[in-house]
């Protein structure tokens, strides 16, 4: 399945672990590294990855920590750099569920499909709640379980791009990782 849903100006997908990368192009070497530490059918765990992993992504990333015995809250372990530059606040140990960041029923139900169907899920949209509907951003996340089986994390990254040309963008959110763009 790819597609899952569409509300309003977002839309929702989901991916079987073994999606062929370029179907999520934006995020293709990010997937791609993260199948590749699969062992089996075990599920990648946050310890398999080194820093050195992610040259390119370091700045783009997230990894969240799912609060035991739930599959829809977590504690952001990891918010990247660009991601605080580009929304104006570090969620770096900060809780999914105390947070008024334009999280709803639908990011939800799309964590609680990573958490229990092992599934990749992306998030596309624009940044209503910040006022700034004419940029969007793309949120991939995917499971990792410690033990293999059981999904108590998630690594995850975001994109974004500037949909309506007509406005400039006066600040330069785009880092400079190898100069990756959405």
């Amino acid at each position: 399945m790819a597609f899952w849903k569409r509300v309003s100006s977002w839309t929702y997908q989901v991916f079987e672990p073994n999606v062929d990368a370029t179907d999520v192009l934006q995020f293709e070497p990010l997937i791609e590294l993260w199948q590749s530490k699969f062992k089996g059918h075990l599920i990648p765990a946050w310890s398999d990855f080194s820093f050195d992993d992610f040259y390119g992504w370091h700045g783009w990333l997230r990894v969240g920590d799912f609060i035991p015995g739930q599959t829809d809250d977590y504690e952001y372990r990891l918010w990247g750099v660009h991601a605080v530059n580009f929304y104006g606040v570090d969620l770096t140990g900060k809780r999914m569920s105390e947070l008024d960041f334009g999280f709803d029923d639908d990011d939800r139900t799309l964590l609680d499909l990573l958490a229990t169907q092992k599934m990749i899920t992306l998030a596309t949209g624009p940044v209503f709640w910040q006022e700034r509907d004419h940029l969007e951003v793309s949120v991939v996340k995917m499971p990792l379980a410690d033990d293999g089986v059981n999904v108590d994390k998630f690594l995850g990254a975001f994109r974004h791009r500037n949909i309506n040309p007509e406005i400039r963008v006066n600040r330069d959110f785009s880092g400079t990782d190898q100069g990756l763009t959405f």
